[in-house]
């Protein structure tokens, strides 16, 4: 694209100062004809969009002194287009932080592309941009429905991520978390309600996951909040992923068999979001949607919410 439009650019350039050999009869036309062409020779390292509309607006408005052809004329609003469709992919969002900046302000279901070595491969996720500011992109949703999604799953399944974002229970996928974390500094905020109608939130100002060769490595940190540090006490900090088939904790067995869910366990937990949906108060022990601070290891919450957007 640089090459073509540099070509048309020349060739513009060089008819409108008549140094083209021309088999016509009429006369080359001093370059005083365009007062825009000199100042976009000066320019042409700063803004090729610029210099293909005025070479269209030189064109439109020579009255006669500057004859382009129409052909030409026709060129260069192909690479003008060209041009702004290259500036839009450049500015393609990469979570829903950049949509918010864009100026969509309305949470759902949207398209992003945070992959570094992809940057034309696009991802789904859920945009939350009414919670405290927005430009938030969840990656874990639990709720209160007649049928709930089941969250005991395979390695494979959290890592590519399994649910429905609009209007369900959702895990966005590991490796796709991996990826949002990797686009700058990240923060994590977890909103939490119980069947009593509560509502707690923890804000972390630190969120990284490494990707599938650390068995995506949790870095957290820095807690502010209502709900108590639920990743705090070095309990999940600096720890791998486990689930059922894939046990990577720390303790003598599997902790996501043992409390029915997957998370990145220690030996085991504090918090537990993707265990069994029990209903509020359960007489076994820290294997429900459990968070710790808040309502102990006998209390499964009633919704979840985990996002992360950029810290800056």
């Amino acid at each position: 694209m640089a090459l073509l439009h540099k070509f048309m650019l020349a060739s513009a350039l060089s008819m409108a100062f008549g140094t083209t050999a021309r088999t016509d009869t009429v006369e080359p036309q001093h370059p005083g004809g365009c007062q825009a062409l000199p100042s976009l020779l000066q320019s042409a390292g700063s803004s090729l969009t610029c210099i293909a509309a005025s070479l269209i607006n030189c064109q439109e408005n020579g009255n006669g002194q500057l004859a382009i052809a129409q052909d030409l004329r026709d060129t260069m609003s192909e690479v003008r287009r060209a041009i702004l469709d290259a500036e839009r992919q450049r500015r393609r969002p990469r979570h829903c932080r950049d949509l918010q900046l864009d100026g969509d302000s309305a949470s759902g279901v949207r398209r992003v592309f945070p992959f570094r070595d992809s940057p034309d491969a696009a991802a789904t996720v859920y945009c939350d941009q009414e919670t405290d500011g927005g430009g938030w992109t969840v990656f874990q949703r639990r709720l209160k429905l007649p049928v709930r999604e089941d969250f005991y799953r395979t390695w494979v399944e959290y890592e590519l991520g399994f649910g429905h974002m609009d209007g369900g229970e959702f895990w966005l996928g590991l490796d796709l978390v991996h990826h949002l974390t990797s686009t700058g500094l990240q923060e994590m905020r977890v909103d939490l309600t119980d069947y009593e109608g509560n509502a707690k939130w923890a804000k972390y100002g630190l969120f990284h996951l490494g990707d599938a060769s650390t068995k995506y490595r949790l870095q957290v940190g820095r807690y502010n909040g209502t709900a108590g540090d639920g990743f705090g006490s070095g309990r999940h900090n600096g720890h791998p992923f486990t689930t059922h088939d894939n046990d990577n904790d720390g303790d003598g067995g599997n902790c996501a068999a043992k409390y029915r869910g997957a998370w990145w366990y220690d030996k085991c937990h504090i918090s537990n979001l993707n265990g069994f949906p029990y209903e509020g108060e359960h007489e076994s022990y820290a294997d429900g949607i459990e968070w710790q601070p808040w309502r102990g290891y006998h209390y499964s919450l009633k919704t979840t919410a985990m996002m992360i957007r950029p810290a800056f």
